[in-house]
């Protein structure tokens, strides 16, 4: 290699570390701004050991995105009051979409995960995946119009999704709750809205939406484990996200919990955590019970029709005492417990935040996991694990799915986005 080219690659080498630097430092000064009340530029200096020079030049370029804007003056400590800082997205906003297999759920906010328009529409699974972007297609576009003519712009569409994402291919590579294979949901979606999309596994995303605006910012490792129609995991070491090798790790639901079982789950394996306690598991368990005659309630509550009982149904009649449904509901508890110990063990986090529609059950629920999470968890590994439920109830997914644009923004990510989007 000549000396020409060597001399011209260190320089390009230079040039990239240089600009990497100054990216890094953009993220540190937006993050303390965004983290704070209100904060001073020297404050911001001291709290980042950057200079006055690299502060004024950071704050100049965000003020002109957008991103910060100016609040008023501060407590002076001698000479004059300093000008205070504090995050905002001055007419930007992101549509976040909780896709699930009951409800489309979608939600217009502001930078600041303040709602300014949200809707709920049912998903109906059977028309295909193609029905269904169709569906959130119309959601988006709804939500969109609720700006009206207002010179503002949407930063991106963020979705949460059941099932396995392929981070390499950019695909859903399979979703057992929706019955799909290798689709792409960002080409679907794309043909009707020209604006960053980025989706991944829903309760990865409801784990996301704890670190950006839930208890979750409290913890630098913790498990989200969501129990809707099925089980999923989402876990946080050290601040991000575990995607394992292609994006699929956290599939707890997936855990074998009784291999001699004759119990089959959505993906075809027997004697799953998500076969034996999720809400379809439940739901499944109570038909089972009313239509052997099970002296129970529980036909009542479903309108003398088993095929409507639900897990909702079904904790409501056990917190009433109902027998049969107590039963249910505490076997499902229990291998919830199980499951969790289990992460517990391997994962050692600070806490363990519950989600999903089952979650919503409360007490019921958590003193089973708790007790059985004592029980079976190693003493020093689940001592201090603080088990707790999902921040925002039913509408983590959707905060979660708001939180991958705002994490995309926040840390300067708009060229991979733009490149996830036009591929």
């Amino acid at each position: 290699m000549k000396n020409s080219e060597i001399t011209h690659r260190k320089s390009e080498t230079r040039a990239g570390n240089a600009k990497l630097v100054c990216e890094l430092n953009k993220v540190k000064i937006t993050n303390l701004v965004r983290d704070s009340d209100g904060i001073s530029r020297a404050d911001l200096a001291k709290s980042s050991g950057l200079s006055a020079p690299t502060i004024s030049r950071i704050i100049d370029g965000l003020i002109s995105d957008g991103l910060v804007i100016e609040v008023g003056a501060g407590i002076s400590k001698g000479g004059r009051k300093p000008t205070l800082l504090r995050f905002s997205g001055v007419d930007s906003f992101i549509i976040g979409i909780d896709l699930g297999t009951t409800n489309i759920h979608g939600v217009l906010t502001d930078l600041d995960a303040n709602v300014v328009a949200e809707i709920k529409t049912p998903t109906r699974v059977e028309g295909g995946f193609a029905r269904v972007m169709e569906r959130t297609s119309e959601v988006v576009g709804e939500l969109r119009g609720h700006l009206g003519s207002r010179k503002s712009r949407i930063c991106g569409i963020g979705i949460a999704i059941a099932g396995l994402i392929n981070r390499d291919k950019e695909i859903v590579e399979f979703s057992p709750d929706f019955h799909w294979h290798n689709v792409d949901v960002r080409a679907a979606l794309q043909r009707g809205h020209e604006i960053p999309v980025i989706f991944d596994n829903v309760t990865r995303v409801m784990a996301l939406g704890e670190i950006w605006y839930g208890a979750g910012r409290q913890y630098k490792n913790f498990v989200m484990v969501n129990i809707g129609y099925g089980i999923g995991g989402g876990i946080i070491i050290r601040g991000a996200p575990l995607y394992g090798q292609k994006g699929m790790a956290g599939e707890v639901g997936h855990f074998t919990l009784d291999k001699d079982s004759d119990i089959q789950c959505e993906c075809g394996n027997y004697g799953c955590l998500e076969a034996l306690a999720s809400g379809n598991a439940i739901a499944k368990a109570a038909r089972k019970e009313v239509e052997r005659g099970a002296a129970s309630e529980l036909l009542e509550g479903c309108g003398g029709d088993p095929s409507r009982l639900t897990a909702e149904i079904v904790a409501d009649y056990a917190k009433r005492g109902d027998a049969t449904a107590w039963k249910i509901f505490d076997r499902a508890a229990e291998y919830l417990g199980i499951g969790i110990a289990g992460l517990i063990n391997l994962f050692n986090p600070e806490a363990v935040f519950i989600g999903g529609g089952v979650a919503q059950a409360g007490d019921i629920l958590f003193d089973k996991v708790r007790k059985t999470v004592h029980a079976r968890a190693l003493t020093k590994s689940s001592g201090n694990v603080a088990i707790l439920p999902a921040t925002f109830g039913t509408k983590s997914a959707v905060m979660g799915a708001v939180s991958l644009i705002l994490s995309g923004i926040v840390n300067q990510d708009h060229e991979q986005i733009n490149h996830q989007n036009s591929r």
